[in-house]
């Protein structure tokens, strides 16, 4: 048996994944380490939706590689590969396996030619697989909460965004096998569940009429010893009055949302293919009514093409008006293959950093 050492990059969503590698790999009576010197083989699970996870992704690649010894093996797995492709190899000759981001559920067979001499394996693939609550899963949160993985994929068309061609089309899971996945969580001494996915609003829309959030959210409320629920990754596109209500009603639905906006001027969001800002006002006013005591997280995308100063100004007096309890931003990076890549004009770097400090001011005081 091997000795396993795992580096998680990015989302909770990836952490997941994670979680599901560590258990295929603990059934099959593979231990793990905290130690790369220590370690047979080195897992780094990816991110890559923009430059600055890819960065770290490099770095993580090269510093493995640095401490690598000829016993050694290296596998990356996740988006990066799924971006990268078979060029991975070629910049990085110490990685011996790449496994795209929904191939992490070979990796018990991968470790296991690895462990019998194999090198330069690949198994990237078209998106399209779907865990379930068969797969075990060793939670690396603290005991109290975990997170649920909802669904995969997204099927939004967002003009910046790469995840679409990433993570593939978006997939709900059951919500039976949730409540069952959810139930086991629970038995381990779970209390929270974080509710995750590309955009949890729209879960349940690609499996039938009757499928819904709300109506995962009221069978939750079912399951004996959960106490809280808490929803991550929200769309103003998909998130319904009738949500809204539920969440209003539920005993175990925490007064907290995460409602990424990405801009509040109309110009910006068509060209960034989101909804209008009348929308996101709404929903806020909404959220606000029914759910008084609620508190609100949002997150903006600076310097996107063709933004100008006056549309910036009027982000910033809009968050002043609408006093989010949590403001976060990211800096846009161009990403090549996304419908955004070749719109101009760019705004430039020491501009896009000075809109960001402003942001980030303003959210402070």
């Amino acid at each position: 048996m091997m000795k396993i050492k795992l580096i998680s990059l990015g989302c909770p969503k990836n952490l997941v994944d994670s979680e599901v590698i560590l258990g295929k790999l603990g059934e099959r009576g593979h231990s793990f380490t905290s130690s790369i010197d220590e370690a047979d083989i080195i897992i780094i699970n990816t991110c890559s939706f923009i430059k600055k996870a890819r960065r770290e992704a490099y770095a993580v690649i090269s510093r493995a590689i640095s401490k690598k010894d000829s016993s050694q093996r290296i596998i990356v797995c996740g988006c990066l590969p799924q971006l990268e492709k078979k060029e991975l190899f070629r910049h990085y000759p110490g990685i011996d396996a790449l496994l795209g981001s929904a191939d992490f559920y070979e990796i018990d067979r991968v470790v296991d030619a690895l462990a019998n001499g194999s090198s330069g394996l690949y198994l990237v693939n078209e998106p399209r697989f779907l865990y379930d609550s068969s797969f075990s899963r060793l939670l690396s949160t603290p005991p109290s909460y975990a997170y649920l993985k909802i669904a995969e994929g997204c099927s939004n068309r967002c003009s910046y965004c790469l995840v679409p061609y990433l993570r593939g089309k978006y997939r709900s899971r059951p919500v039976e096998d949730l409540l069952k996945e959810a139930k086991a969580l629970v038995e381990l001494g779970v209390r929270e569940l974080i509710l995750v996915a590309q955009d949890t609003t729209f879960y349940g829309r690609d499996l039938s009429k009757k499928t819904s959030l709300p109506r995962l959210i009221e069978k939750l409320e079912m399951v004996e010893k959960l106490k809280w629920v808490r929803l991550l990754y929200t769309h103003p596109a998909h998130l319904t009055l009738s949500l809204i209500q539920t969440m209003a009603s539920s005993k175990k639905v925490s007064r907290y949302i995460d409602l990424p906006l990405q801009h509040t001027h109309n110009e910006i969001l068509a060209r960034m293919k989101r909804p209008q800002f009348k929308v996101a006002k709404r929903l806020i006013n909404q959220l606000r009514e029914k759910i008084p005591e609620i508190a609100i997280r949002t997150t903006f995308l600076l310097g996107f093409p063709g933004e100008r100063e006056a549309h910036f100004q009027k982000l910033l007096k809009d968050v002043e008006k609408l006093k989010f309890d949590w403001v976060g931003a990211f800096i846009y990076s161009p990403e090549r293959g996304t419908s955004a890549y070749s719109l101009g004009p760019k705004v430039p770097s020491s501009v896009k950093r000075r809109r960001y400090r402003e942001l980030m001011k303003i959210q402070r005081s």
